[in-house]
């Protein structure tokens, strides 16, 4: 345990703190593994458990285990882990609590902790004990300065804070608004937010908002109101109840846009500070079970969900205040990453959203909801993700029997002129979420009849709601063609409309039946020629619609007919169409934003169809099946055009844009445009000058399992070929590590894993930092799998990938690992034959790892056959590899004596004194240089005669 203890101590000499812990690590684990376990705070003693009884007695007994435990205690202030310094010197005082050594850490640790009073308490101790202790004198000097400082800070902000309550109250004008600006600055820190709330801030800024104040106050009383409640469960709770639930209801319900979201920003505050959701969504759990929450907190996360959900169905709440609340429920209702909602929420806020759903403001009748023209998509969104986060039978036919009800009331309903038309509209908004639930409540009520009997009733009204629910009915394939076609007459008559919004509508289901057929060009539903007026009609409208809604139908047409190779070819060529595309992608509408991608991967060919097998052909032909024919102008020739076209034309600042969405519909999509895309050389810089770097990081690590891969694979390409220093500047360089890694698995593609080795090689070579972050993500164990791979390029990227991380500290350790053979490894692809890559790879290895431990150049040494690869490498024409074996040789000859002697006696000497003397070309001179130098090493430890030094330019042997 010494042994490890001292190799630890030389380590911390070298201010190699991380190798230094490591060398404590073992030493303690060795001793007691429990104890290693045990994370203890100052606030811990001895009388908490037996087991801390018997972990005193055992610190104080073990010298080795008490040194260890202080060392690795000023390791971790050195990488500033203060807790866990915090935790080692702990264990320290627990048994020795008289060691002015770990008084002294803990106290630092406490300081940077900002735990101020228990760092005083520490270091005082500590000068009553050695008073002139010279660090604990300085330590006390800096915490009574801190704690002046923090004194006057705060005495300052009382100041400021009672300065601008006043000025807020009295004040007129500019000055009111500018003493608020200021109050919504102080609450930014916890310190001002204490004195706001101190100083009964709360209740002056409801008297000012109440007193008659433009919006412009208002908005700045909200947000400071929103900023009181962030990061605090205290002081949520005093917000909650001073606030009270109709004061936010009434900001909420506000109709003016940014008080309404300011409001909203509030109840976001109060729940992610009651709940500390942020933490636990970091504790791993079943995605169908909900965390656990105090009574207490229980009660807070009802009371706010019953208040947000009775103002979706309030009719003075604004348009926009309806779409806060809606959001918030979407974002706070599910089991997996909410408050475990969702079961109340299909009894109580299901019927609501459903009532919104209905709601049609062009009837403009009594009671209407107000809406804005994003609402219904917002509940669409709430209406599916509270259907996924159900995972029981009972609650799914709950979710679905309810839907049902409220539809047949609706159909039912005699005196309600108006009510089929709701039920349509409501089926509309429902099957633009959980299709399913729509489409079953479309069977079981036979409503496809009631939908075309409304699109032909020539009322513009129930003509625009019926086509938009049918076309919305056809979303997926296998339903399009039957109900499409029986509305086929109809939808062509509607797109005959003088009414923009119903001819778009009805060309977007004409569009979707044109597109059945996906890329098979041997199947035609419509008649020759059809598909391209379609195309040309939907480009017309989105270079000159002057609305937006229209814009977004047309674009939702092109996203069907551009499966169709003919109109990709049409598309492509239309530079005003394509721009006015990326022009959309400004729009956070995620259904537009899913168009948008759909175009673009069918246009790069993002998403090819699998080509079928050679025998499933045949069998196909056997069974008399139909065999889909592949467009010709979906081959390379076309789609590598489309590609460099779309790049010409700012493709690369619209992906950008579309990421910065989030939408979750499209993130695979613009992850697969981004791969293709990079896989040309000369696109990768332009992609990383528009902002891929950025945007490809967060689409590697959230979405589906294939999204990721793409993202991380684009990733791969862009670092393999541009700096990572450039492509990835400051923490994003850290941040990329983690998806190479990913992509580092055995059910990954070749392709896959050897680009994740690339990149990693190259992000290696940045500096020390990133290696840390690859060993931190586990990366040394994946790279180290490809090492031992049968596929040569495989094999030699993970070599070459471990070449550059063996300058970290980390690495060596694993490598001085006793009973492994990876110093083997690496000596026996030294003398791979016909792969100079790899024995490139394999001895810049070799010779990092050797620099700097005696371990390893003992390790070399033990392999058997060590002599007769170096003998043969020592004589190879490739003058990097020469110079890389003379350089572990001379690492080895320098470590000791032992050491050297092996050498001396080995058959490698005779090669090495032959090549001391050579005459060699200039650029294999640095070799010779080294072998002089081996000799010299010999001829100092008096191994060799000095008849061998005759090129010692005057330095020969006595």
């Amino acid at each position: 345990m010494n042994d490890l203890r001292e190799q630890g101590n030389t380590a911390f000499k070298q201010c190699k703190y991380q190798l230094a812990i490591q060398y404590y690590t073992q030493a303690i684990e060795t001793i007691s593994p429990e104890l290693e376990k045990l994370k203890i705070d100052a606030d811990i003693t001895s009388n908490d458990t037996e087991n801390l009884i018997q972990f005193k007695q055992l610190i104080k007994s073990n010298d080795c285990l008490h040194k260890c435990l202080n060392n690795r205690s000023q390791c971790h202030l050195k990488l500033e882990n203060y807790k866990d310094a915090v935790s080692d010197a702990s264990k320290v005082l627990l048994a020795v609590p008289d060691d002015t050594k770990a008084l002294y850490r803990r106290s630092f640790a406490f300081r940077e902790l900002n735990r101020m009073e228990e760092s005083m308490r520490d270091a005082k101790r500590s000068l009553i004990i050695d008073p002139k202790n010279k660090e604990s004198l300085e330590l006390m000097t800096s915490l009574n300065r801190l704690i002046q400082d923090k004194a006057n800070e705060q005495k300052s902000t009382k100041s400021q804070v009672h300065k601008m309550l006043d000025l807020a109250k009295t004040a007129t004008g500019e000055n009111k608004i500018s003493a608020l600006n200021n109050l919504i600055v102080l609450s930014r820190e916890d310190a001002g937010c204490n004195e706001i709330i101190a100083e009964n801030g709360i209740q002056k800024l409801i008297e000012i908002k109440n007193s008659g104040e433009n919006d412009e106050i208002v908005l700045s009383i909200t947000r400071i109101f929103a900023s009181l409640c962030k990061n605090s469960f205290k002081r949520a709770k005093i917000v909650f109840t001073q606030l009270q639930a109709e004061l936010i209801a009434t900001l909420i319900s506000h109709k003016t846009e940014a008080i309404s979201t300011a409001a909203s920003l509030i109840v976001q505050n109060m729940i992610y500070s009651l709940t500390d959701l942020d933490n636990k969504r970091r504790i791993k759990k079943q995605i169908n079970q909900s965390f656990e929450f105090t009574p207490e907190v229980q009660e807070y996360i009802d009371e706010i969900f019953r208040n947000v959900i009775m103002l979706i169905m309030d009719p003075k709440c604004s348009g926009y205040g309806r779409d806060n609340c809606i959001d918030l429920c979407l974002k706070f209702v599910d089991r997996a990453n909410g408050c475990g909602w969702t079961p109340r929420f299909v009894v109580f806020g299901l019927p609501k959203l459903l009532r919104v759903a209905s709601t049609i403001p062009e009837l403009n009748l009594p009671n209407s909801l107000p809406l804005t023209e994003h609402t219904k998509m917002h509940v669409a969104c709430c209406l599916s993700a509270v259907y996924d986060d159900i995972y029981s039978d009972t609650e799914r036919e709950k979710y679905q029997e309810t839907v049902n009800n409220f539809i047949k009331d609706l159909v039912d309903r005699e005196n309600d002129k108006y009510a089929k038309l709701k039920a349509i509209a409501c089926i509309g908004v429902i099957l633009q979420g959980p299709f399913d639930v729509g489409n079953n409540v479309i069977i079981a009520y036979n409503l496809l009849n009631l939908m075309l009997d409304l699109a032909d009733s020539d009322d513009m009204i129930q003509e625009k709601i019926a086509v938009e629910a049918v076309v919305y009915s056809a979303s997926k394939k296998d339903k399009a063609t039957g109900i499409l076609s029986e509305g086929i007459d109809i939808l062509k008559k509607l797109y005959t409309s003088k009414n923009q919004a119903i001819k778009v509508r009805a060309l977007v289901g004409l569009c979707k039946l044109a597109s059945c057929r996906g890329s098979d060009a041997s199947v035609k539903l419509l008649a020759d020629g059809s598909t391209e007026k379609l195309e040309k009609a939907c480009r017309k409208i989105l270079c000159s619609a002057s609305d937006y809604d229209t814009k977004k139908w047309a674009c939702d047409g092109l996203a069907y007919l551009t499966l169709d190779a003919d109109v990709k070819e049409i598309l492509i060529e239309d530079t005003n169409a394509i721009k006015a595309l990326f022009e959309l992608t400004k729009k956070d509408d995620k259904n537009t934003l899913f168009s948008i991608a759909t175009v673009l991967t069918n246009l790069t060919n993002a998403n090819p169809p699998k080509k079928p097998t050679e025998e499933m052909v045949k069998l196909a032909e056997y069974a008399k099946h139909h065999i889909p024919e592949e467009n010709e102008k979906d081959k390379e020739k076309f789609f590598k055009k489309r590609r460099d076209k779309l790049m010409e034309l700012g493709v690369a600042n619209a992906l950008t844009l579309m990421a910065k969405h989030n939408s979750e519909n499209c993130k695979e999509q613009i992850a697969s445009i981004y791969l293709v895309l990079a896989e040309y050389m000369e696109n990768r810089g332009k992609l990383v000058a528009a902002g891929a770097g950025k945007a490809l990081i967060p689409l590697a690590l959230n979405g589906s399992e294939l999204g990721k891969t793409r993202a991380a694979q684009a990733l791969a390409k862009i670092a393999i070929n541009i700096n990572p220093e450039l492509a990835f500047p400051g923490q994003r360089c850290l941040e990329v590590v983690r998806p190479m890694i990913q992509l580092l698995h055995p059910e990954k593609s070749s392709i896959e894993n050897f680009e994740a080795l690339l990149a990693l090689t190259n992000l290696a070579g940045v500096d020390d930092s990133v290696r840390k972050r690859i060993v931190k993500e586990q990366g040394i164990s994946n790279i180290e799998q490809y090492m031992f791979d049968e596929h040569v390029d495989l094999r030699r990227a993970a070599t070459e990938c471990m070449c550059n991380m063996a300058q970290n500290e980390d690495v060596l350790f694993v490598y001085e690992k006793p009973d492994n053979d990876r110093i083997k490894l690496l000596v026996l692809y030294c003398g791979e034959e016909d792969d100079i890559k790899l024995n490139l790879a394999a001895s810049g290895a070799l010779a990092q790892l050797s620099q700097n431990s005696e371990k390893i150049c003992k390790r070399i040494l033990e392999v058997k056959s060590f002599v007769p690869i170096f003998k043969q490498a020592a004589c190879m024409s490739e003058v990097e590899f020469q110079f890389r074996i003379f350089y572990i040789l001379n690492n080895i000859m320098t470590k000791s004596k032992d050491l050297c002697t092996e050498i001396v006696n080995s058959e490698l000497m005779d090669v090495i004194v032959a090549l001391s003397r050579l005459d060699v070309e200039k650029e294999r001179m640095k070799v010779k240089e080294l072998a002089v130098d081996i000799v010299k090493v010999a001829l100092e430890h008096e191994l060799i005669k000095p008849t061998v030094a005759s090129f010692t330019d005057g330095n020969e042997s006595d």
